[in-house]
Order: structure tokens, then C-alpha cells, then sequence
């Protein structure tokens, strides 16, 4: 199902991180074997989430030639998030890097898996030295794909949790002097495993080190999970700290004379005005910008926004053209915060379309 890496895998105020071997669904066996498992083979592989929201997936001797969909799951299993396509080469080898995949505050558990035509393939997980290494987070801030039950509200610094060659190891930074159990529990459900119990110091430290909880060729998938008075507290996952940059779509596209197209067809009800070079811009501040060089001197010439329909129409602005046919408009805050659209901008003379937006082929 999920997880991830980083450098140092920690949670707290700052976030959380993990990092995870990806292992064969099908030879998955602690604590429970999965379902729904399909059989191509894997050589090695990692995923990686960070805090900053980044994500990356790495396949080594996977199925040659295959699409694989990284999805991110919750607690329970109709909860989903598709992540990516990690694609492979004739070799098998695949990889994927995506930058602010997730947005600030949101959290998810270790359950990330890699399916192909229905079947899961390959899930984050452990065994021997490819190791699960997870910051904690606290029960109540996971919100991705979907919140958890039966969380607590204990308060929390900073955690993290480690299963490597066969070991299982806990550090927490909480409350002083409180006890809690700490349990496994698989991907695919089932009874929680008891691995032991920690209790922090009067300064609100603690941790908890368990050795050969599996044999280092055991194969595993889960989160590691602290309780107190019934509840869950604490829980391996991510955290993304950072806030996902706004997506900026600027449209900047060159003007040609609306009686010179020819792709897919002609355009009806041209004019014929002469046109060095234009351009029409549309920022992300929401301005336009329409620049005229070498059209016919001294004219005025409108404006115009249409939509991809061709149905609607909206008046821009005017431009007038100096004596060697230059001129240029620019309307600021023409389109408010929030607006997408797509469509085209058109220049018109006295009513009839003269130049649009559009690109020409010269070599």
C-alpha cells in the first residue's frame, strides 16, 4: 500500500517523511498475507515521500514494457488517491519524481501500492536490510485519502519508526511519563501484532527497541501504531509541510491575419488588414496584452476574448495603430482571481475579424 522516503524519516511540528522498500505483493507474509496479488517479478525498488510534498518511485527488474499506477490508500480500502504512472523500459526499470504531489497539512499513512490490470503488484514495505522507515504522526492529522477512526488526542513533538532486518525500533517525543502499546498492523487488515510498551521521561522522551520481531528473510507491509486508553495516537506516515505552489497557465500565443489560415480549414467572414507580427498575453496577474506590428496605420482595432465554443464573446479593449501600423493594449486585472479559461483572442476592424491567435509552420 503506501510509503516513502527521506533522509532522516521524523515527524513533529515540521512535518513527516518516510521511505520504504518496495516488495512483491504476493511474498508479502507478515503479519497476514494480501489479497488481490498479481505475479510480476521485482529485482528492487523504493518510494519515497517527503515533506516538502514530493514523491519518487523507483523499479528495478519489474514487468519490461508496463504501466504501473502508484496509488495511495487509507485505512480503509475503498479510500484511494492516485498518485502517478511509474512506466518501465525494455529492461523493467522504471521511475518516477513528482514536486508537490501533496499540499500542506496533508498527512497519510504507510499504505502505498503499485497495481497493474487490477492486480496489486508490489506494495511499500520490508525485508531485511530494504528497510520501512516512517515518521510518526499524530492519529487525528491523517486526512489523505481519508481521517483514521478511533484516533486520541494525545499531544506529540516529534517520532519516528524503523523496521530493518528484522528489528523494530520506536522513538517518540510526546508528554512525559505516559505509556503506551505498541502494535504492527498489515496492510491488509487483520489482528494487531503487540510489540511492546514505551514509556516516555519526565522530559516527554522514550523509546522502544525489539529485536527479531521476523526473520530478516520475512517480507512485510504495514504501520506501526501507538495506543493509549483504547485510542490510537500515533501512527507512521507523512506529513507535507509545504504549500503547493499555485499552477501558473499563461497564455502567450502569436497573432496571424485571420485570412491566412488554413489548418484544419479556412476561417469565414475575414478581413484582409496587412500584419507584420502580433501577440496576445494573459498572465497570471489576469491581465491582456494584445501588440500590433506593421496592421494598417492609423486604425482602430477591438479586442476580443472567445470562448473554445466559439459561442461567447467578450470585449477587451481598443488599440489604435501610429503611422507605421504599430500599437498595443493592455488591460490590467481583466480577468479575476480564480478564472480559468480557454478560448482564443481575436482582433477585429470595424466589425470583422482581422487577426487571431495561432502558430504557423515555416520549415
Amino acid at each position: 500500500m503506501l510509503a516513502g522516503f527521506g533522509a532522516t524519516a521524523e515527524a513533529g511540528p515540521n512535518g513527516a517523511d518516510v521511505k520504504a522498500a518496495l516488495v512483491r505483493c504476493a511474498e508479502v507474509t507478515y503479519p497476514t498475507p494480501l489479497a488481490g496479488c498479481g505475479d510480476d517479478p521485482l529485482t528492487a525498488g523504493r518510494v519515497e515521500i517527503h515533506k516538502n510534498g514530493d514523491v519518487a518511485a523507483t523499479l528495478t527488474g519489474a514487468l519490461a514494457n508496463a504501466s504501473y499506477d502508484l496509488v495511495l490508500h487509507g485505512a480503509n480500502a475503498s479510500a484511494t488517491l492516485p498518485i502517478a504512472v511509474v512506466t518501465t523500459d525494455t529492461l523493467g526499470n522504471g521511475a518516477f519524481r513528482g514536486s508537490s504531489v501533496f499540499d500542506m497539512s496533508q498527512a497519510g499513512i504507510v499504505a502505498l501500492t503499485l497495481g497493474r490490470n487490477g492486480s496489486v503488484e508490489f506494495v511499500a514495505g520490508f525485508s531485511g536490510e530494504r528497510e520501512l522507515e516512517a515518521g510518526l504522526v499524530p492519529c487525528g492529522a491523517i486526512n489523505t485519502p481519508a481521517p483514521l477512526a478511533s484516533c486520541g488526542t494525545d499531544a506529540f513533538k516529534s517520532g519516528k519508526a524503523e523496521v530493518e532486518e528484522g528489528d523494530v525500533k520506536v522513538d517518540l517525543s510526546a508528554d512525559p511519563n505516559m505509556t503506551y502499546g505498541v502494535v504492527f498492523r498489515g496492510l491488509g487488515g487483520g489482528a494487531d501484532v503487540p510489540l511492546g510498551t514505551l514509556t516516555t521521561d519526565k522530559r516527554g522522551r522514550g523509546s522502544l527497541k525489539v529485536e527479531n520481531v521476523v526473520g530478516e528473510d520475512v517480507v512485510g507491509a504495514g504501520n506501526v501504531v501507538l495506543q493509549r486508553d483504547g485510542f490510537d495516537q500515533f501512527i507512521t506516515g507523512f506529513q507535507s509541510t509545504r504549500k503547493r505552489p499555485a499552477i501558473v497557465a499563461r497564455f502567450q500565443v502569436g497573432l496571424l491575419r485571420c485570412a491566412d489560415v488554413n489548418t484544419l480549414a479556412p476561417l469565414a467572414g475575414c478581413g484582409f488588414d496587412q500584419l507584420n507580427k502580433g501577440e496576445a498575453i494573459i498572465d497570471d496577474k489576469g491581465d491582456v496584452s494584445v501588440h500590433l506590428m506593421g496592421a494598417v496605420a492609423r486604425s482602430t482595432y477591438e479586442v476580443v476574448f472567445v470562448g473554445a465554443d466559439g459561442t461567447t464573446e467578450v470585449s477587451v479593449g481598443m488599440l489604435t495603430t501610429n503611422p507605421a501600423g504599430n500599437g498595443q493594449v493592455i488591460v490590467r486585472d481583466f480577468f479575476p482571481v480564480g478564472a480559468r479559461g480557454v478560448g482564443h483572442v481575436i482582433v477585429k476592424r470595424d466589425g470583422v475579424d482581422q487577426f487571431v491567435t495561432g502558430f504557423a509552420v515555416s520549415r
